[in-house]
């Protein structure tokens, strides 16, 4: 284990416990201000021996149920969003637990309700920003003095996934990694001198076309000399959602396409109905003055209706406000502006496989760029999701000319409903490669939850006002 990893980790322990100790002391000053007082008076007698052993206990128990839950893991895997939701999760379990004790056990206790709830989000904001400072204190270190770094060999093959791993580790997510060497198909002798002489402390096979035996052995030898060892997975290695049947003593293992299955499809269609009929009263406002704008900048219908494709190959409509001049929009029915779109992909398309983007589209409005730009073209999409073709989180919906182009491994989007977001829109969005698109919603697919779409769907905002490549 990385020493400067595992002291960070250690350190985490007494911050966060001092920090709540902090937010209780604060909730009190608070509570005894003038200010407070003048509000609302002393009910009751607060002793401050009775008050701080509260404090201490609250304290210790949030501290305990933060362990369990994974917060003080040495290695961070994790973004401040799921950080956030973690601490939230530790924080209020806390609460809940302590006034159902006062409440069955206690119930002449204290009456300061106010109390409660200041320590509870006090505590909520204090330990997020002391994750944030000391994440940003490590990073600092990592980045500027190169303490904590990674050294890495990187064992590629044939295939795109080296370029993705290779690529990973060249972005910001990857800065605590020091690539040492990268070898293409390489011998376990040469990876043993590798460890021997270049000291590292990992190895990252992207050959998701190695052998399993050749695996195996690389993973032994990894092990042999304490170095951590990460794989690429290939196809079947992804299918971990399985279920075992028994069928007259031959096991049968079934592999489960997703999670959204059962009473997971019904949570989902719940909470995009109720999220989407939200977000639709909230964004009126933006819907009224988009129209205005839409009429007041060329003439034509406010809505543009495109057919993609959706879960099972089902072609749908989705629907955008409309950001082309009228008689420029691509329309099967429009020989002109089929050949018109036939022209300008074949000079300004930046895209490579199925998917096109067409770079300073001419055909594109004054207004329609800024609602493209800013992501607001998509708002009508939240009425597919109540219509029930497209869901709040999912793969991108594509069209049928695209579905056309591609391969077998890339069908697996087709498997559930597309979404106004995912997992690769706040991962990249028109930055990623087809290929890395593909991993990011596979990802999903088989790994989905209804706290993974809230993570999804809190991080979109920032992705859409993010600068990309691309543009």
């Amino acid at each position: 284990m990385n020493r400067f990893e595992l002291l960070f980790s250690a350190i985490r322990v007494p911050v966060d416990f001092i920090l709540i100790i902090l937010a209780g002391l604060l909730s009190y000053q608070i509570r005894i201000s003038s200010f407070a007082i003048e509000a609302r008076p002393f009910l009751y007698n607060l002793s401050n021996t009775w008050y701080n052993g509260f404090v201490l206990v609250f304290a210790v128990i949030t501290i305990i149920i933060m362990a369990f839950s994974g917060m003080y893991i040495t290695k961070r895997t994790r973004t401040i969003v799921v950080e956030f939701y973690r601490i939230l999760s530790s924080v209020s379990t806390t609460t809940l637990l302590i006034i159902l004790y006062y409440f069955f056990y206690s119930r002449d206790i204290f009456s300061s309700r106010f109390i409660i709830i200041s320590i509870w989000v006090l505590s909520i904001i204090l330990l997020l920003l002391g994750r944030m400072t000391l994440h940003w204190i490590q990073d600092y270190i990592t980045k500027n003095y190169k303490l904590g770094l990674h050294k890495v060999a990187v064992i590629t093959g044939n295939d795109i996934a080296g370029q993705l791993v290779l690529d990973a580790l060249n972005t910001k997510a990857g800065f605590s990694y020091q690539v040492v060497d990268i070898q293409k198909e390489l011998n376990l002798k040469d990876l043993k001198h590798l460890i021997i002489t270049k000291q590292i402390d990992e190895v990252i096979l992207a050959d998701t076309n190695i052998e399993q035996e050749r695996l195996i052995k690389i993973n032994y030898l990894c092990e042999e000399y304490k170095i951590d060892f990460q794989y690429v997975p290939n196809i079947f290695d992804m299918y971990t959602q399985v279920e075992v049947k028994n069928l007259s003593g031959v096991l049968l293992f079934r592999v489960k396409r997703t999670t959204l299955e059962g009473w997971g499809s019904i949570y989902k269609r719940i909470f995009d109905i109720i999220v989407a009929s939200i977000a639709i009263i909230i964004l009126s406002p933006i819907y009224i003055l988009t129209i205005i704008a839409i009429k007041l900048d060329s003439p034509g219908p406010i809505l543009y209706k495109n057919k993609r494709v959706g879960v099972a190959k089902k072609i749908f409509e989705v629907y955008k406000f409309r950001s082309m001049y009228q008689d420029m929009c691509t329309d099967e029915n429009n020989t002109a502006s089929i050949e018109l779109e036939q022209k300008l992909l074949a000079e300004k398309n930046t895209k490579s496989g199925p998917l096109y983007k067409i770079k300073d589209d001419p055909r594109v409005t004054k207004v329609g760029k800024f609602i493209r730009k800013t992501s607001i073209d998509e708002l009508p999409q939240f009425f597919n999701v109540l219509q029930g073709t497209m869901s709040l989180v999912g793969p991108r919906p594509h069209q049928p000319r695209e579905v056309d182009k591609y391969k077998q491994h890339h069908k697996k989007v087709l498997t559930i409903k597309p979404g106004i977001t995912g997992m690769a829109q706040v991962n990249g969005r028109s930055d990623l490669s087809f290929e890395e698109e593909v991993l990011y919603d596979t990802f999903y697919i088989e790994n989905w939850s209804i706290w993974l779409d809230i993570i999804i769907l809190l991080k979109t905002p920032w992705a859409v006002i993010a600068p990309r490549k691309a543009d």
